[in-house]
């Protein structure tokens, strides 16, 4: 497996794998009919190629096929945030998301960064893959995010193990 920086071009594999785990790790939170109505179009191709060219995207690709994909912001100096973070349903639990994970914080914590925040959903799927991390809990922080739901705030320094 390959952990690069995403390109433009990789737009449509990113919205195809977002559709995706979002129809699969949302059932049961968000609405059926919003998740089944979901489609990537043409328009959502090209704003995620256009928003390829502002933001820090990541892909794990293997053989060529891009498996999952994440977005790195900075909300404040020394901190990075995984603002999203995908794998196509078809290969969770293959170690493709750690992967990711741990290439990013890598680079980061060589770059200097020294710590890294996710928000994600309140009692949601994936806590469990955050907290195997390493990532711990932020008591107290939370915000609502699409369809009123509740999300959480996890964090973890960059200078351990991750």
């Amino acid at each position: 497996m390959i952990i690069r920086r995403a390109k433009p071009e990789d737009a449509r594999a990113i919205k195809e794998i977002h559709v995706a785990a979002y129809q699969t790790s949302y059932r049961g939170y968000i609405p059926d009919n919003i998740l089944n109505d979901m489609a990537v179009t043409e328009e959502q191709v090209q704003r995620t190629a256009e928003y390829l060219t502002r933001v820090e995207g990541w892909v794990a690709e293997d053989n060529n096929k891009i498996l999952g994909f994440a977005y790195v912001v900075y909300p404040e100096p020394g901190v990075i945030e995984i603002s999203l973070l995908y794998v196509h349903p078809d290969y969770h639990k293959q170690k493709v998301g750690s992967t990711l994970l741990s290439c990013i914080c890598q680079e980061k914590k060589e770059q200097g960064y020294k710590k890294i925040i996710v928000w994600t959903l309140k009692n949601g799927p994936s806590i469990g893959f955050y907290q195997k991390m390493g990532l711990i809990q932020i008591a107290g922080e939370q915000k609502m995010w699409k369809y009123n739901l509740p999300i959480i705030c996890f964090e973890k320094e960059l200078t351990k193990h991750l």
